[in-house]
């Protein structure tokens, strides 16, 4: 049965969300919370952007261009304005939805479609890694970068290292490795970190034979794009799901994106029984019982940025607890500011200076002090991090594996 809402495939009419508007209570909450509006004052906010202007093409008609739409894009979908809305209003669903209504000009059209399809840049790069690194940083390249609007930042080169995997065949615990386009192709040891701390835990672990979830495409407006891969990436998980295997992602957006997104903004049928089986690694690890207590760290100290997406899935900050529990002796956890970056967002030259000013309180607070260890989950706020401040950015699981694995 098609839940409410469902439209079928390429089709997005909001009706499942349209009944949810008279829920806003126009509190401006929402407003308090976002990161784009504190520092650009001529962003409308989510209220305006979301419930506010779904109202407007509910009476004017679903295909009107209003001159607003344009500052859609300003949009990080950080999802900070959702969790804010004490009555669960989702105003970045409605901006997501119609993100594809913004002008572009023919440039910008080609960078957002490059960057959307990173996933297929990066399947075919991560064949020739160091050639494919060479042309990235080749002066020509970066010039074409420029004329297309890229920002001028160091893009995140493609590893050349290869995962080595096991099987502990027959074991009771079975897990799905949803790797993501960074830890699949830019920086290998964070997967290979998972891997090695689920095998020796004794899990059964397999990785999924897919690739990106969609996160960049939905938010660069390939909506009929994103949709078809979230039918294909739902019905592969959903396959290892009823055959006893838990979902589990180190990418905080690809496991936001399979709990929530495909549910809430394709109103896929599958999507809520797909979300009940899907863990960030770290959320899992401590469902497993996971204990660090009395192991004796050699870091002194340690920051910790949380990224927007790991907050988004309401499950705390797992790795956190982790980190808490003996690996660092003073952990400082940041989960008030969005690093800025945004996965595309912050490769976009339009959008580099606000990117950086939205991340400055994080990079201000990693450098007030000489850290041991600065951590993140997210492969794009590691990014952001390294760039503005100068300090190596690990995952936390890269840290956790040298104590459990003892490697």
């Amino acid at each position: 049965m098609r839940p409410d809402g469902w439209q079928g495939r390429g089709r997005f009419h909001m009706k499942q969300y349209e009944k949810r508007l008279d829920y806003c209570l126009k509190c401006s909450t929402c407003h308090t919370q976002c990161p784009v509006l504190e520092n650009f004052l001529d962003f409308p906010g989510p209220k305006h952007l979301g419930p506010e202007l779904e109202r407007l093409r509910m009476a004017q008609g679903h295909k009107i261009q209003l001159h607003i739409d344009e500052k859609l894009s300003c949009c990080t979908n950080c999802k900070r304005c959702d969790l804010a809305c004490p009555h669960g209003v989702k105003p970045s669903v409605f901006n997501m939805h119609n993100r594809a209504r913004v002008r572009l000009s023919l440039k910008e059209k080609v960078r957002d479609w490059l960057l959307a399809h990173n996933g297929r840049w990066g399947g075919i790069a991560s064949h020739i890694p160091a050639l494919s690194n060479l042309a990235l940083h080749n002066p020509l390249t970066r010039l074409v970068f420029d004329v297309i609007g890229l920002a001028p930042r160091d893009l995140p080169r493609y590893d050349t290292g290869k995962l080595k995997t096991g099987k502990a065949l027959g074991s009771p615990k079975k897990a799905v490795y949803f790797l993501g386009c960074y830890a699949r192709y830019n920086e290998r040891s964070i997967a290979q970190s998972v891997i090695n701390i689920f095998q020796a835990l004794g899990y059964q672990l397999e990785i999924a034979p897919l690739g990106c979830c969609g996160t960049p495409l939905f938010s660069n407006g390939f909506l009929a794009e994103a949709r078809g891969l979230a039918e294909k990436n739902t019905r592969v998980l959903l396959d290892y799901i009823e055959r006893g295997y838990k979902v589990i992602s180190s990418c905080p957006s690809c496991t936001l994106t399979l709990k929530e997104e495909y549910r809430d903004l394709f109103a896929l049928p599958e999507g809520e029984k797909l979300a009940q089986g899907v863990y960030d690694v770290c959320e899992l690890l401590v469902e497993e019982g996971l204990s660090l207590t009395g192991v004796t760290s050699p870091y002194a100290s340690a920051y910790y940025h949380v990224p927007c997406h790991l907050k988004a899935q309401g499950i705390g900050t797992p790795a956190a607890e982790l980190l808490g529990q003996g690996i660092t002796r003073e952990l400082t956890v940041s989960d008030g500011y969005c690093c800025g970056m945004a996965g595309t967002y912050g490769f976009k030259k339009e959008k580099y200076e606000l990117s950086k000013a939205i991340g400055s309180p994080v990079f201000q607070g990693i450098m007030d002090k000489d850290y041991e260890l600065v951590l993140t989950d997210c492969g794009t706020c590691k990014l952001q991090i390294e760039q503005n401040t100068g300090r190596k950015v690990l995952h936390p699981v890269q840290v956790m594996e040298k104590l459990i694995v003892g490697s």
